[in-house]
């Protein structure tokens, strides 16, 4: 089996560039923490939209979700449908009312909402839990470039951590969105043409479904994501989804359709990403079925059943892209975690505890300091988590499921129901986080068990709350006032200049560019393999083409939501 060489490298440099370059582009629009942490209200949903998609689409996917698919076959399909669910819930409910709550981070309305107590201890809780889930992210994503590359993960995470924080702190929100949206341009032409070279090595579809285990080609009731799990999977991702980074692309369009366009954008690419993601790694089962002998020192080493498809199958140059699409995908969660932190600790905490009257420009300034603070600690958990044993998607999980129970429930509730008292979010958190915290670390519950224990639990505290409800104080009444009222563009963004023509004529001319580029690669692949490379170009430079017919030759009406 092949490694990655000195031309895998070179593209993965060049994808670097590309995303400095990007950051350096969008800078200018950066006048102040509106811009930074929000983009102004101005980015374009269909830019948004697959932002939203790569944010919740980390190397999980490509490491604990490949292990998953490499043990258990198609149940893990079902966790992607789940999400897709979430999205639509947002699309019919939550991204409307994100958008009219009219907030630059998605703290702010709790102070409205719950008060300013609540509001500052959901912060830093926030805050403590982001951090963990980010390192998380960084790890998975270290693991596997490491399997691929042979250097170590700690120095795969210090290099990683250095470049994402750098093009987080130059661009802000439109630098985390533009590029996600390169990202994906390299990411989903990278999975298609995976997908075709994998079939093709099995037999195809039916050489798939003829050499895989009957148990791998089966969704039981119970067990390893049978039904029950997946069933409670897809409640977790209806509030893991609807809170959080992803609200703050629902608020970072510019009215409630664009908002809803967002979600159904990422609903309809996660529902047909469930059928294509996984069949590499389910490939690799039928022509490796042991892969602890090709990485006995992996602790779980199922989880590099996507790399060994790329190693297998992609000639040198697309196993760059291959490494840089990874790159992409962490770095599109980590990007957006990054900025939804800083924008807690410097509007939330800074603004609200220290400099009630700081500028526009002095908040910039704690946003770029605050980005350099969450990445440097995000690196060294990550780093701390490289010792351990346990397995990406257990630690993944476990956080996951403690950020819903004690943020997600009283979050995505409060926006829904008006008649609870200002405690009842306070309340309800306490009530996850600490049974939530028995549960995984005393108890050691299951996930079922935690999500059928804690999660009715939480929320019949926040609903028992509403009993004692004294009326509206003037700040949740302002809150669902507005949540009853249209954004007025004109009225409300008349101040924040448009964009759009000059994001999409430089986002049509950068995946023009990755396509044509990636044709080089011709001149060093024996020609048995140009067939794959040539997929990709026609692919990527189909997407160039479709976006300037769409967006790039005139101004982009047609992309936007009026």
């Amino acid at each position: 089996m092949q490694t990655a060489n000195s031309i895998d490298y070179a593209v993965i440099a060049c994808y670097f560039a590309l995303m400095i370059v990007t950051a350096l582009f969008v800078m200018r629009f950066n006048t102040g923490a509106k811009e930074y942490f929000r983009g102004g209200s101005r980015i374009p949903w269909l830019v948004a939209g697959l932002s939203a998609f790569m944010s919740g689409f980390s190397a999980w996917t490509f490491t604990g979700g490949a292990g998953v698919a490499y043990r258990s076959g198609i149940g893990v399909i079902g966790l992607y449908i789940g999400n897709a669910l979430a999205f639509l819930l947002g699309y019919l409910f939550f991204a409307a009312r994100w958008r009219r709550t009219r907030i630059t981070t998605v703290m702010e309305y709790l102070t409205a909402r719950f008060g300013q107590t609540t509001h500052q201890i959901f912060s830093w809780a926030l805050i403590m839990l982001q951090l963990v889930t980010s390192a998380i992210m960084l790890f998975g994503l270290s693991l596997f470039i490491s399997a691929a590359s042979g250097y170590s993960v700690q120095s795969i995470i210090v290099v990683t951590s250095a470049i994402i924080i750098f093009y987080c702190v130059v661009g802000g929100l439109w630098a985390v969105v533009m590029v996600d949206f390169l990202q994906a341009s390299i990411l989903l032409p990278f999975c298609l043409v995976l997908v075709i070279a994998s079939l093709n090595k099995v037999g195809g579809l039916l050489g798939l479904v003829h050499g895989l285990p009957h148990s791998m080609l089966t969704i039981h009731m119970t067990g390893e994501f049978g039904f029950d799990y997946l069933i409670l999977w897809a409640v977790i991702a209806c509030i893991g989804y609807n809170t959080s980074a992803m609200a703050q692309r629902y608020f970072s369009v510019e009215d409630e359709t664009a908002a809803k366009r967002v979600s159904l954008l990422c609903c309809g690419l996660f529902f047909l990403g469930a059928f294509i993601w996984f069949i590499p790694p389910m490939a690799m089962r039928i022509l490796y079925p042991d892969l602890h002998a090709i990485w006995p020192a992996l602790p779980n080493p199922s989880e590099a059943a996507y790399v060994v498809a790329s190693l297998t199958l992609l000639p040198h140059g697309l196993i760059g892209i291959m490494l840089a699409a990874m790159f992409s995908t962490t770095m599109a969660n980590l990007s957006a975690l990054f900025n939804l932190e800083s924008a807690i600790l410097t509007k939330d905490i800074y603004q609200e505890l220290i400099r009630k009257t700081a500028s526009e420009r002095e908040l910039l300034i704690v946003g770029w300091v605050n980005t350099l603070l969450i990445g440097g600690v995000t690196m060294l958990i990550a780093i701390m988590l490289a010792s351990s044993r346990k397995s990406i998607f257990e630690v993944m999980v476990s956080f996951e499921l403690l950020r819903m129970f004690s943020y997600g429930v009283p979050a995505l509730l409060g926006l829904a129901i008006k008649k609870a008292p200002w405690w009842s979010g306070l309340a309800s958190f306490t009530t996850g986080l600490i049974l939530g915290t028995l549960g995984d670390f005393v108890y050691h519950w299951t996930y079922i068990e935690q999500v059928v224990i804690v999660l009715p639990i939480t929320v019949a505290v926040f609903l028992l709350s509403m009993l004692f409800d004294r009326g509206d104080t003037p700040a949740r009444a302002k809150l669902f006032h507005n949540l009853d009222t249209p954004i007025n563009v004109q009225a409300e963004l008349s101040d924040e200049p448009d964009y759009s023509r000059p994001v999409f004529r430089f986002l049509s001319r950068a995946i023009a560019f990755i396509a044509l580029a990636s044709m080089l690669l011709l001149v060093t692949t024996a020609p048995a393999q140009r067939a794959t490379i040539l997929w990709f170009a026609a692919i990527t430079l189909g997407l160039s083409g479709c976006l300037w017919f769409l967006c790039g030759r005139d101004a982009p009406a047609t992309m936007k939501a009026n």
